[in-house]
């Protein structure tokens, strides 16, 4: 059986790393969910470098979602069940600008869904699709590479 692809992306912002840092960080821990999606969000457990939550869709069944955060300024997480497998966040500064780095690692589903999508726009998948789907603001300011 094939391995699941994952989708990377890159965005420069000209904005300070620690900024951006903390505040992907902050959308991480305190997620803002489109109303009608998510039934609830709760911490189960957190820890200095990590936490675990539980996640309750409208419809579907909850899963958890463990994410880690390295001093390097990345954050893995890792969802027992739902649209990813897993996602990772790095930023890092180089060039004097902040290097936003996301790797999404989808499920079967999602990644079926996203061909679908692909299919029916007739356009390659890009930054807006991964980033819609794994509700992660696009950054102001953001340009693409």
């Amino acid at each position: 059986m094939a391995e699941t692809p994952e989708f990377k992306y890159t965005v420069w912002l000209d904005a300070p790393h620690d900024r951006v840092w903390h505040a992907i960080k902050d959308q991480i821990e305190h997620p803002k969910t489109k109303e009608g999606q998510v039934q609830s969000i709760n911490v189960i457990e957190r820890k200095k470098n990590y936490l675990v939550r539980e996640i309750k869709p409208k419809r579907g069944k909850a899963y958890q979602e463990k994410i880690t955060f390295f001093p390097s300024k990345k954050a893995i997480t890792e969802m027992s069940r739902g649209p990813y497998e897993s996602i990772v966040q790095e930023v890092a500064k180089e060039k004097g600008r902040t290097k936003l780095t996301m790797e999404f690692k989808p499920r079967r589903m999602t990644l079926w869904l996203l061909k679908m999508k692909q299919w029916v726009k007739r356009a390659p998948l890009d930054l807006d699709d991964m980033m819609n789907l794994a509700s992660i603001p696009k950054p102001v300011g953001a340009k693409t590479k």
